[in-house]
């Protein structure tokens, strides 16, 4: 199936004036998509009961569709489904679908009770059924819908923190290589991706059927797009739920931990207290602690974390990472290149490999290297994890490796963990070959990067203006709030914006997601940002929030006002500064609202080629310089 079927239905719910961005298209779809799956397992159920309409007429034939004709009536819909499934046997021997019970079917009348329906617009909302009448999630669907999430990570970096990159779990399965009848564990599953991975190692094992998967997340957003991804791929949902792993008073063990953990601040640290005295004031210190907790005797666990719990010597991480050390077995660490989380955060993070055994006397140290600069453009792949994988079992010493004494770890007071490669004189080594046929492969996608933008440039989008406005006419502006620099840290949930761009993060936001963030005081004032998530805005800088969504898109805008040369009205010469006064007056035209959606999207593509073609060019830049200087010095010195 063609990868694009699940994204076009995207950019058509966009349209809808309910969708207010990337990750509320991807509920909807969700949800939709949801609907579908039990429709088919209903109809596989019941396969000669004429009564079971066409997944299309079940929303055709809601008595009562829309509420006073601006909100689709989805509570009706949810009793019509309910009646349909109560006509299931459910058990055991009657089911045709393996991962179906009348225990899942109540998890997911739970989801459609706690997902809204946003859509607006009848007419859009009978296109996408009619798209979605013509798609058989026995082929290929799971496929089409985790390429459908890495593009949402794309285009919201916020909803990252529901998905951690696909190579990076699936090394993470490779080498911790789950076993016949054993649990695993995810308390923070986000996207299930960990869970789906773990099927797809052991699809060809007979210990696939004897796995079984438990997994907690707190948000409903993740829950729904989960639950539909373990069932697109076949799996049991019957383990899964929305709760706080952190306050699971289960003395429950797991043989297998496999997990990207938040990490930040919670906002509600009392009500951890009880159960992380001490720990409390860091997700990731009161998610790792519940790792170590729930991991049964000989169990084995693999969990991404901020490099800040490596190296930091609080008295509560300290205490940490001493029971890391003697009563579990921490055996390797694998650090990560900044950016491979890109875009959701630019923290460094590592990898963390430990088993419930007795400790042995070293930990292996991988260093993750990569020939490119790791954005959202350029994510890290399966080839990047290659020689790790290759290395892990035989703990060889490399280039990238080395051992590391548990016992100098024990007398060093400070137990970092944060390690470093030793530093090796050694000859010259270099692969002209490989550099240069490198180079050809850059050359290749810098060419195919480059005629795609210059297509995207020169598309021709007829449309006509219909509002030319000032910006008092449809927005408000408000200055940031003080914040002091020790305040600011270096990871949370919630990013700060200064006068240039993200300057760290807070335990809290004062402004809510889709906002546009507007330079007010530097060199640099009149830059424009666009947050979808909540985030805290310092006095340096101004939100812009929309009066009206039913004129124009926020979108949109934010890509009209960042080609505005909002600097030149700017006054001050020690240092400069935008008044919300002078914003006000600039003036914006505007198309309908359907062909800002169509411009907005144009301008993206527009955008993250040129990005994209930016960094190609400075890896480029780099490779060039690399050769070019191990030539010279390969002739010229003596060896």
């Amino acid at each position: 199936m063609n990868n694009s079927r699940l994204i076009d239905i995207i950019e058509l719910l966009r349209k809808d004036t309910g969708i207010n961005n990337a990750i509320d298209a991807v509920e909807q779809l969700s949800l939709l998509l949801l609907i579908k799956y039990l429709h088919k397992t209903v109809s596989i159920e019941l396969l000669n009961e004429s009564h079971i309409c066409s997944f299309q007429n079940l929303f055709c034939e809601l008595d009562d569709f829309s509420k006073d004709g601006l909100v689709i009536d989805f509570y009706t819909l949810r009793e019509k489904l309910s009646r349909i499934a109560a006509n299931i046997r459910f058990s055991e021997n009657e089911l045709s679908h393996s991962v179906f019970s009348r225990h899942n079917w109540k998890k997911i009348e739970n989801i459609l009770e706690q997902i809204p329906f946003r859509i607006r617009s009848k007419k859009i909302l009978d296109l996408a059924i009619h798209r979605l009448e013509e798609l058989d999630l026995l082929e290929g669907v799971e496929v089409d819908f985790d390429y459908l999430l890495l593009n949402m990570v794309k285009d919201s970096g916020s909803s990252g923190a529901y998905y951690s990159p696909r190579p990076l779990i699936k090394a993470m399965v490779s080498v911790l290589n789950p076993e016949p009848l054993t649990t695993v564990y995810d308390p923070a599953m986000g996207t299930g991706g960990a869970f789906v991975e773990v099927k797809k190692h052991t699809k060809d094992k007979s210990c696939f059927n004897g796995l079984k998967f438990i997994g907690n997340d707190l948000s409903p957003f993740a829950h729904l797009i989960g639950t539909l991804n373990l069932l697109l791929n076949d799996i049991d949902i019957s383990g899964v739920s929305i709760s706080d792993s952190l306050l699971d008073k289960h003395d429950q063990k797991y043989e297998f931990v496999i997990s990207g953990l938040p990490f930040g601040k919670s906002s509600e640290l009392s009500k951890y207290e009880y159960y992380y005295h001490g720990y409390s004031g860091s997700l990731e210190a009161m998610f790792l602690k519940h790792t170590m907790d729930k991991l049964a005797k000989g169990g084995r666990a693999a969990i991404i974390i901020p490099d800040g719990i490596l190296f930091g010597n609080a008295a509560h991480l300290d205490e940490l990472k001493r029971q890391l050390l003697t009563h579990f077995n921490l055996h390797t660490v694998l650090s990560l290149p900044k950016g491979t989380l890109a875009p959701y955060s630019g923290v460094k993070v590592s990898v963390l490999f430990f088993d419930n055994t007795p400790p042995d006397k070293d930990i292996w140290f991988y260093e993750l290297s990569t020939n490119k600069s790791l954005n959202k453009l350029n994510s890290i792949t399966d080839f990047d994890f290659e020689d790790f994988t290759s290395l892990y079992e035989r703990r060889e010493v490399s280039k990238y490796s080395c051992l590391v004494s548990k016992e100098s770890l024990l007398k060093d007071k400070s137990l970092n963990l944060s390690f470093s490669l030793p530093k090796i004189e050694e000859g010259l080594k270099f692969d002209k070959q490989k550099m240069l046929s490198s180079l050809k492969s850059e050359q290749s996608a810098l060419m195919t990067s480059i005629e795609n933008h210059f297509d995207h440039m020169s598309r021709n989008l007829e449309f006509k203006y219909i509002h030319q406005v000032k910006l008092i006419d449809v927005c408000k502006l408000r200055s940031g709030d003080k914040l002091n620099k020790s305040e600011v840290m270096d990871s949370g949930e919630f990013p700060v914006y200064g006068g240039n761009g993200v300057i760290g993060f807070n335990v809290e936001p004062n402004r809510p997601g889709d906002s546009i963030v507007i330079g007010k005081v530097g060199a640099h004032c009149g830059n424009i940002h666009f947050s979808t998530q909540p985030y805290w805005l310092t006095s340096n800088a101004m939100s812009l929030e929309l009066l009206d969504t039913t004129r124009v898109y926020l979108p949109y805008l934010a890509h009209v006002l960042k080609s505005l040369d909002l600097n030149s009205l700017a006054t001050g010469t020690a240092q400069k500064f935008l008044s919300i006064n002078k914003l006000y007056e600039v003036e914006v035209s505007l198309p309908s609202l359907e062909k800002q959606r169509e411009l907005s999207d144009c301008f993206t593509s527009i955008e993250e080629s040129k990005s994209k073609i930016q960094s190609l060019l400075v890896d480029f830049s780099k490779g060039i310089e690399t050769i070019t200087t191990e030539s010279i010095n390969e002739k010229a010195l003596k060896r």
